[in-house]
């Protein structure tokens, strides 16, 4: 056959090709490859927006775990709310959703806060994810441990009215119940009892370790120098105390003998300090009555120094001899302690009015009377005359009566055996020794702090107690004007005073009460 000659196919040759072309493998690996290719690229693709997403999530909890942190320091001072958005709101996030819930008491402050994000996807949004969010949460909460509080409680006569004592007793009863409620397997609440009138009975326990001066030891109602009320200490080794002189004032009768003291010599009204135990201190409070004057200035200076570190000798003192529980060893603590919590209950149904004490120069030294002891007459040697007056017969001499055998009395002795009224009138008055009878006559025994410096001096202690980070809840309790001013005063913020009237001091008692021990204390 020749080059040119046409030839024609088989046509089952055609098909055969086909079917040869349908069991071709070759070019598989393309398509394999192809779908690899995409399946990667969609991996990455996901990993790339889990990255994304990731640190977007890390980002937004690492934000809320600090913002929620400092939220919640009970030395924060801003809004607890506010910090945890100012904390988002410089930390470059965008776009986020931010919920705040705070809790928190006197003792205790809770933050917790929710955040969430979108993040718009690259790749997972081919498989209809366009959009991820990443949720966030977190809590912090600091409490307080350790409560140590001091209650100040009017005792002054006219708590006497209105049931206002008795009504005073139950509400401060039930608060004492209240708080000591958080002591269960530790002793974490310490109470310091305070109860005033025109004077404050530091009683024999504080007496045992505190320094209070040494003219007498017959009674220990204190003093303080107005000094004393600008600082928070009562060093227990260091400052003295002056106590109040053994004196009979209120005798309005010309009695010769003394017979009933300004300041008891008992242990009445004393302070009973740093105690958990709830019979002690409901016993004490039980146990107090109205009378007397108004000095909120000297319960306030005790209720301070009570709660300073300064004493924390004293305490050790009372621990060791058994007094105070062994759990309280190291208080107060400092107050840069943060889990400490130290409360002032400060109440008044009254304002400040009259402190009486002994002249000062007469509180110590000779008294320039003397008796005669073997027949006990008595003479005073009068400065204006260089005389010396005798008493029995109202004559006058170069010497006392008795002569060299007279015993002259300290003022601490005389003012310990003769009333007030009867030293003035007889030994001076009749005497005609008018200077000597204005120092010591009845109606004019020392005024040491009248209504406006003990007004001056309470709030110069108040602020030292706010400034040092004592909270101070005050009472005003069915008071004039010139009280609910003071209390108003030295609270440490107008949510911590109360204006009560009747059993409404049960409420005051109980919402601060409520304040102090929302739950049980941790750590």
């Amino acid at each position: 056959m020749s080059k040119t000659e046409k030839t024609f196919s088989n046509p089952l040759h055609g098909c055969g090709r086909m079917r040869r072309f349908a069991n071709a493998e070759d070019g598989t690996i393309t398509i394999f490859a192809l779908m690899m290719f995409i399946l990667m690229l969609a991996a990455g693709g996901i990993a790339i927006d889990v990255m994304r997403y990731e640190t977007q999530r890390t980002q937004l909890q690492y934000t809320l775990d600090r913002a929620v942190l400092a939220a919640a320091a009970l030395n924060q001072t801003e809004d607890p709310e506010e910090v945890v958005i100012d904390y988002f709101a410089t930390s470059g996030l965008e776009n986020y959703r931010l919920r705040v819930d705070v809790d928190e008491g006197l003792n205790y402050r809770r933050v917790e806060a929710f955040a969430e994000m979108d993040l718009q996807s690259y790749f997972m949004n081919m498989m209809g994810v366009g959009v991820m969010t990443s949720p966030s949460s977190g809590a912090a909460e600091e409490r307080i441990m350790d409560i140590e509080i001091s209650m100040v409680l009017d005792i002054s006569g006219s708590m006497g009215s209105n049931s206002k004592i008795a009504n005073m007793r139950n509400a401060a009863n039930e608060f004492v119940d209240t708080v000591l409620a958080a002591n269960e397997d530790e002793e974490q609440v310490s109470i310091s009892l305070i109860p005033y009138n025109g004077m404050v009975n530091a009683g024999s326990t504080i007496a045992s370790v505190f320094n209070l001066s040494d003219e007498h030891n017959s009674s220990n109602c204190t003093r303080f120098d107005p000094s004393f009320y600008f600082s928070t200490a009562i060093d227990p080794d260091m400052d003295e105390i002056e106590r109040i002189a053994h004196f009979d004032y209120n005798n309005r009768n010309r009695y010769r003998n003394f017979r009933s003291p300004y300041c008891t010599t008992s242990e009445y009204g004393a302070i009973l300090p740093w105690s958990s135990d709830a019979d002690a201190l409901h016993s004490r409070i039980n146990s107090l009555n109205a009378n007397g004057w108004t000095a909120i200035d000297l319960g306030m200076r005790w209720a301070v120094g009570l709660l300073d570190p300064a004493a924390q000798p004293a305490v050790s003192e009372l621990i060791a001899d058994g007094t105070v529980h062994e759990d309280f060893e190291g208080r107060p603590f400092s107050y840069e302690e943060d889990e400490v919590l130290k409360v002032i209950i400060l109440m008044t149904d009254g304002a400040n009015t009259n402190q009486y004490d002994v002249v000062q120069d007469r509180k110590s030294g000779g008294s320039g009377v003397f008796e005669d002891p073997d027949t006990g007459r008595t003479s005073a040697y009068l400065p204006n005359y260089d005389l010396y007056y005798w008493h029995h017969d109202d004559s006058y001499s170069n010497e006392p009566y008795g002569g060299s055998d007279a015993v002259e009395f300290s003022w601490p002795e005389l003012w310990g055996t003769y009333s007030a009224r009867m030293l003035a009138g007889e030994f001076y008055y009749y005497a005609g020794d008018w200077d000597y009878y204005q120092d010591v006559r009845y109606d004019s025994i020392e005024l040491y702090a009248g209504a406006n410096a003990a007004d001056t001096n309470l709030r110069a202690i108040c602020d030292a107690a706010n400034n040092a980070g004592i909270i101070v809840f005050t009472i005003a309790f069915e008071a004039p004007t010139r009280g609910q001013s003071v209390m108003q005063y030295c609270a440490t913020t107008p949510s911590h005073y109360y204006d009560a009237d009747g059993i409404e001091i049960s409420e005051a008692f109980a919402s601060i009460a409520a304040s102090i021990n929302q739950l049980k204390l941790i750590q």
